[in-house]
């Protein structure tokens, strides 16, 4: 048990699109699809830990225009998202932004 809390555990505690509104079966598509294994990075109490995405669908796949954040959390979300197939609809030319916010849980 005391190695389970000592443990970082990561969670995704929100994730927010500034056009769900618009799309909001990509946006649950994209939230039940995204499973991180980020037990072994370490985030900082002090700062926020985020990781701000913009990309295009084309052809079912997400394609990155860039991303901001920390560099392992960046780098993480990064690749998940260019691993996924997306089933929604989405226009090519569309443009999407997420934010991805993170926290540690687990820790005394």
């Amino acid at each position: 048990m005391k190695k389970l809390i000592a443990i970082i555990v990561l969670s995704l505690i929100s994730v927010s699109a500034s056009f769900a509104g618009e799309n909001p079966k990509l946006f649950k598509e994209i939230n039940r699809k995204l499973k991180l294994d980020a037990s072994q990075l370490n985030l900082s109490k002090v700062h926020k830990n985020y990781v701000v995405v913009k990309f295009k669908i084309v052809n079912g796949e997400i394609e990155i225009l860039g991303a901001v954040g920390s560099k392992e959390l960046r780098q993480l979300i990064v690749n998940k998202l260019e691993e996924m197939d997306i089933d929604s609809e989405s226009k090519a030319s569309k443009v999407y932004r997420y934010k991805f916010n993170f926290r540690a849980e687990g820790q005394q």
